[in-house]
């Protein structure tokens, strides 16, 4: 095969079919059919320049006769950025209370390589794998006039009774070698797929910086290893969660190419719907609406869905500042959708952490309002990023107060409620909800001074913080591998090295 090398702000070299240039390689999504809940179905994206290709996709289980779909196609064409546009920047602007502010720093740059600024003009080619037996492994290959592009083989979604094994983890991809070392360790526990729990890409969730920061790490290195990364999405299929820096300093349409996120990610399952919780797309109604056609389905799904895999209920939520906890349509579909599902366990993922201790982002805290939800309906962990660095907290039960604004609009002072007993090990049932913070996955740490900020945060907020962490892990950047059978799941942290830093079993009747 012919190799293509492309200048976008580094040099990648990617497969050229018959004059083609392949810029993604066909990499596994999500997809629903509410019809046919006894099967799965799967898509599979990749990305051409504008040259027309004559693609195909061959499927099937190992043994079985083999199908074959042909792809749907799409022009896509960013422009570039504005002269003299901003580029978008960390913000860890704290919230200041009564003249105190958490930190030193309010406003630190994450460094992210700059890219050029140029036109950018792809393909976009979709493949619908639908009818999947469950519990199968299953095979595709993606061809181009007989060439094979891609060959691989994920698996199809398991049944409630069957076990599984999943990575969470948020705050992946600025173009450093730390992501490539995650991406490495992910890959080598071999999960049947991942939840991205938000800021996948720095700093701006723009096109130009997937395909410089992400593609080269997760779905086509030059080669597989802890410097390089691993095509990890050419067999495990990817649940987004929208960050910040996915749909808040994505500053579309000043930036043509931003909210990327829904170009390249599909929801994996329904969701509420169109509402004032979705992402805001300008005061331009005709651009919105040429936004909204371009991703199809994507926009608003890929914001607020759910999903069943094996035993567990996932329900994954927008958190970002433009979201309206009074909005009193999605409480409520919030709210059903966990009251009606019967799953063993019960999964909630958004953004940014409704209890933690760090300095960085301490009052993005609104979700906390959620919680008597939660409880009621049976959740059993709460999985955020956002916050850069690993923590665990004990089994807690949260009350907010009636007057739940502040003086920091997002800050949610209650009566905690904390399980000491339970430590996963001998004592293995929790009395209560376990948030798990798992930002670890490639962007710069956040401070590992725990005590310190625990101190403070004792003193100068009682009613707001209470002493619920069980586990604060900042040394190395590290990911969250979880196995869910009907009786027990087991959540292991595992650092760059793929060393284990955290271990925690639940058990159920």
């Amino acid at each position: 095969m012919k190799w293509f090398c492309l200048f976008l702000g580094i040099l990648t070299c990617l497969p050229e079919v018959f004059g083609q240039q392949v810029v993604v390689k066909p990499y596994i999504q999500p997809s629903y059919n509410k019809t046919s809940p006894e099967l799965d179905e799967r898509l599979i994206v990749w990305f051409t320049d504008q040259t027309p290709g004559d693609f195909e996709v061959e499927y099937g289980v190992k043994g079985d006769a083999v199908r074959t779909v042909k792809p749907q196609r799409q022009p896509l064409f960013f422009a570039p950025a504005p002269t003299g546009a901003k580029l978008a920047k960390v913000d860890r602007k704290l919230a200041a209370e009564e003249g105190d502010s958490l930190s030193e720093t309010n406003m630190v740059d994450e460094p992210v390589p700059l890219i050029p600024e140029r036109d950018q003009y792809y393909f976009k080619y979709v493949a619908t794998l639908d009818k999947l037996p469950l519990n199968n492994d299953i095979q595709y290959r993606v061809k181009l006039r007989n060439q094979v592009v891609r060959e691989a083989t994920f698996s199809s979604r398991a049944s409630a009774e069957q076990s599984i094994r999943f990575v969470m983890v948020g705050d992946l991809a600025n173009g450093k070698e730390s992501q490539n070392e995650i991406a490495y360790q992910i890959n080598a526990a071999r999960p049947q797929f991942l939840i991205l729990l938000g800021d996948i890409v720095y700093s701006a969730g723009r096109m130009s910086q997937y395909m410089n920061h992400f593609w080269p790490t997760y779905n086509q290195p030059a080669e597989e290893g802890p410097r390089t990364g691993a095509p990890l999405m050419a067999t495990i299929p990817i649940y987004a969660v929208l960050g910040n820096h996915d749909a808040e300093e994505a500053k579309w349409p000043d930036y043509p190419d931003a909210l990327a996120a829904y170009f390249l990610f599909y929801p994996g399952g329904e969701g509420p719907g169109l509402g004032p919780w979705n992402t805001p797309l300008g005061k331009n109604p005709a651009g919105a609406s040429a936004f909204r056609r371009a991703v199809g389905k994507a926009y608003p799904g890929l914001a607020n869905y759910s999903f069943d895999y094996g035993p567990v209920h996932f329900l994954i939520l927008d958190s970002n500042s433009y979201v309206a906890l009074t909005n009193v349509p999605l409480v409520r579909w919030i709210q059903s959708d966990l009251q009606n599902s019967k799953a063993r366990w019960k999964i909630v993922s958004f953004h940014a952490p409704a209890f933690h201790t760090s300095k960085e982002h301490y009052f993005d805290q609104k979700i906390r309002r959620l919680e008597p939800i939660f409880e009621r309906t049976g959740v059993d962990l709460v999985f955020s990023g956002h916050v850069h660095n690993y923590q665990r907290s004990k089994p807690l039960r949260f009350a907010p107060n009636s007057n739940q604004y502040l003086r920091a609009k997002n800050r949610v002072d209650g009566v905690f409620h904390i399980d000491e007993a339970f430590d996963g090990n001998s004592n293995t049932r929790p009395n209560g909800i376990i948030h798990i913070v798992s930002g670890g996955g490639g962007a710069s740490l956040y401070s590992p001074s725990f005590e310190k900020t625990a101190d403070y945060l004792r003193e100068r907020f009682p009613g707001n913080w209470a002493p619920f962490t069980a586990k604060y892990y900042a040394t190395e950047h590290s990911f969250t591998l979880l196995e869910a059978a009907p009786r027990h799941l087991l959540l292991r942290q595992l650092n760059a090295k793929g060393e284990e830093v955290d271990r925690m079993l639940i058990t159920k009747q």
